[in-house]
C-alpha cells in the first residue's frame, strides 16, 4: 500500500462479489457492494524544537498486490486483491467470486495475512524489517499500518467498512552531514519498545497486545542521500503504541562510511495509536565503535543489540 502521507486519508473502495456456490439465493440475501473508508491519522502538533510540523493535505494511493482480509461472523476469512485502481485513491478488489449475505456481519483487516484459516482473535503484527527507500518517502508504511474494522452488517445491499489504525507513526525530521545513510534506530535504556504482537479482530475495541519487546526500533534506509546539511530530511517509522514520556532515547544513524551519529531526545508524551509524532534531530555526536548503538557488521544482516 502506497501512501503520499501528510495525512488526510479518506478512501472509498468498491468490492464486488458473485456466488461461489450453487445455492439458490434471492436478491435480498446477497450483498452487492462494499464501501471502505479509512480514518485519518491525527497530527500530534508541532515539534517545538524544530521549524516544521506535520502537514494535513496528503493523499492515499493503492498499490499493486494490495490485499485485504474479510471475516464473516461465522466461517473462515476470504481475501480481496486489487484489480483496478493502482496509484489511485479509489480501487476495485476481486474476491474470487464470493457472495456476501445480508444476514451476516463482516470484519476486515489490513494487511492480509496469507493463512486462510488464520485465527481471527490472534492476528499477528510485527514492526521488524521496516525499510524506507529515498528521503521522505512513505511507500514502506503500508505493511506496518495494521488496521481493523468493527463488525459491519449489510444495509440495503451494501456493507460499509471503516478502518481504524492500530499503529502510530514517528516522523523523524533530520538535519545531517552530507552523505549516504543506511540505517536509523531509536534506542531506549530498557526493553520498552513493542516489536511483535497480535490483535483480536473480534474484540469490542481491538488493540495491539505486545508479545515481544526490545530496547530498539530500527529501519533500513536505501537511496537516502543527504546533499545539503541545512535541509530537512524525513524518516517515517511505524510503532505500536508506547509510553516514552520522559524517557531519554538515542536516535542513531549509520552512514556509508560505517560511521555512527547519535542524537539524544526525551519525548514529553505517550505515543498513542492513530497519531503522528514528530521528533527532530539537528545536533549529532559522532561516536566511536565502542560506544555504538549498532553492532559492527550491519551488512551481514546481524541482529541489532543496542549495547554500549
Amino acid at each position: 500500500m502506497k501512501r503520499a502521507y501528510s495525512f488526510v486519508l479518506c478512501l472509498p473502495i468498491l468490492l464486488l462479489g458473485c456466488s461461489k456456490n450453487n445455492d439458490v439465493k434471492t436478491s435480498d440475501e446477497i450483498v452487492k457492494s462494499m464501501t471502505f473508508t479509512i480514518s485519518d491519522f491525527n497530527s500530534s502538533g508541532e515539534d517545538f524544537e524544530t521549524r516544521t510540523s506535520v502537514g494535513s493535505n496528503g493523499g492515499f494511493f493503492w498499490a499493486a498486490n494490495d490485499t485485504v482480509g474479510i471475516y464473516p461472523n461465522t466461517g473462515s476469512q476470504v481475501f480481496f486483491e486489487l484489480t483496478e485502481g493502482e496509484g489511485a485513491s479509489s480501487a476495485k478488489f476481486d474476491g474470487g467470486g464470493w457472495d456476501f449475505k445480508s444476514s451476516a456481519v463482516y470484519y476486515s483487516y489490513y494487511p492480509f495475512i496469507g493463512d486462510i484459516y488464520l485465527d481471527r482473535t490472534h492476528i499477528p503484527v510485527s514492526y521488524l524489517g521496516q525499510k524506507q527507500i529515498g528521503t521522505d518517502k512513505t511507500d514502506h508504511i503500508g505493511p506496518f499500518d495494521f488496521m481493523y474494522t468493527p463488525g459491519s452488517p449489510a444495509k440495503d445491499g451494501n456493507v460499509s467498512f471503516t478502518y481504524n489504525h492500530l499503529s502510530c507513526i514517528i516522523k523523524l525530521r533530520l538535519q545531517l552531514p552530507v552523505g549516504t545513510y543506511s540505517k536509523l534506530a531509536i534506542t531506549a535504556p530498557s526493553n520498552v519498545l513493542p516489536v511483535k504482537g497480535y490483535f483480536n479482530l473480534m474484540a469490542d475495541s481491538p488493540a495491539i497486545i505486545p508479545t515481544e519487546y526490545s530496547n530498539q526500533l530500527s529501519i533500513d534506509l536505501e537511496d537516502f542521500v543527504v546533499t545539503d546539511s541545512s535541509t530537512d530530511y524525513y524518516v517515517w517509522l511505524l510503532s505500536a503504541p508506547v509510553n516514552l514520556n520522559g524517557v531519554e532515547v538515542t536516535v542513531s544513524v549509520l552512514n556509508g562510511n560505517k560511521t555512527e551519529l547519535q542524537c539524544k531526545k526525551t519525548p514529553s508524551r505517550e505515543y498513542f495509536r492513530e497519531n503522528i509524532y514528530p521528533l527532530g534531530c539537528v545536533t549529532w555526536t559522532e561516536v566511536p565503535q565502542s560506544m555504538s548503538m549498532f553492532i559492527q557488521d550491519w551488512d551481514n544482516g546481524d541482529q541489532i543489540r543496542g549495547e554500549v
